[in-house]
């Protein structure tokens, strides 16, 4: 009673990546153009007027500062905290492929469909190797679940949005030893 299910992180095949990449070398630029501007106009201050302080400057610095801060708190929103709804179509587009397992003879008398290599160290880890239509793959243990017994669907995969009649088709046609791959891409807005 196997199930095994591989969710792979889709990608944006689109210019996005590419014009996020941009936007963060100009954010640099621009806390670069910042420190030498404000640099430049208190050194002009205090060489020109003979003053160590002026409201113009003062707030003038101020609007950069909190535009580069504004700036970078959107792109690090962007980049790193943005999780969309795996469900919301408007967003994402994706597919679910099901293959079935190859059982392994691994010359040693022992068998298996699914081998889990475990990491000992400081923050674990593991890695699951299968085989389908003849080819090994190794997919970490972040990006994929084992389910054992009645149950299709384990608790780490209960958030991907499978549909539970088609699981329950697969694990009746392939014996209970399959693999769902759960694929997402951005869609092009």
């Amino acid at each position: 009673m196997l199930d095994f299910l591989v969710v792979t992180g889709g990608s944006q095949k689109t210019g996005w990546n590419f014009l996020g990449i941009l936007l963060v070398v100009a954010i640099i630029l621009y806390l670069v153009f910042i420190v030498q501007n404000i640099r430049q106009r208190r050194i002009k201050m205090i060489i020109k007027e003979h003053k160590r302080f002026t409201w113009k400057n003062t707030l003038l610095s101020l609007v950069e500062v909190v535009a580069f801060l504004v700036a970078s708190v959107w792109m690090f929103n962007n980049v790193f905290l943005d999780n969309p709804d795996l469900e919301d179509s408007s967003r994402i587009t994706s597919s679910v492929e099901y293959k079935p397992l190859v059982l392994e003879t691994g010359g040693s008398g022992n068998s298996s469909y699914v081998t889990i290599d475990s990491a000992k160290k400081k923050v674990g880890s593991q890695e699951y190797t299968f085989y389908i239509d003849g080819q090994k793959y190794k997919v970490p243990g972040t990006q994929a679940s084992v389910a054992f017994g009645p149950k299709v669907l384990d608790v780490s995969a209960e958030k991907i949005p499978y549909n539970d009649k088609v699981l329950a088709k697969k694990d009746q046609q392939y014996q209970k030893a399959y693999v769902a791959i759960y694929t997402a891409v951005y869609k092009k807005n």
